[in-house]
């Protein structure tokens, strides 16, 4: 069994088969799925809290809305580190609300 090289030209010779990854989208979900686990993880141990599922899934909202969204022109608002802010601000709040307020 071997292994292809990393460098290996794709079907249409134009580059390499790892340029073709959707590494954006991976990296808004990687920050997304922390945020929620780590909200849920804050909530339930940090402050002993109990809270509706809803509540906890918050965090994914700016991930699927970055999906739904890319037909749209954005302009230089649409990066995966503007992306990734408005997850982090979000699950923050959230954490800052339901943790202490409500």
């Amino acid at each position: 069994m071997t292994e292809e090289p990393a460098d290996t030209q794709t079907e249409d010779g134009t580059g390499t088969a790892e340029a073709d990854l959707p590494t954006d989208d991976l990296r808004v979900a990687v920050v997304a799925a922390a945020c929620t686990v780590g909200l849920t993880l804050l909530l339930q141990y940090g402050l002993g809290r109990e809270v509706a599922l809803a509540w906890r899934l918050l965090p994914l909202a700016p991930y699927f809305l970055s999906l739904f969204t890319k037909r749209l022109e954005l302009g230089g608002l649409d990066t995966p580190r503007n992306w990734s802010l408005l997850t982090v601000a979000v699950t923050l709040a959230t954490f800052g609300y339901v943790g202490f307020v409500a």
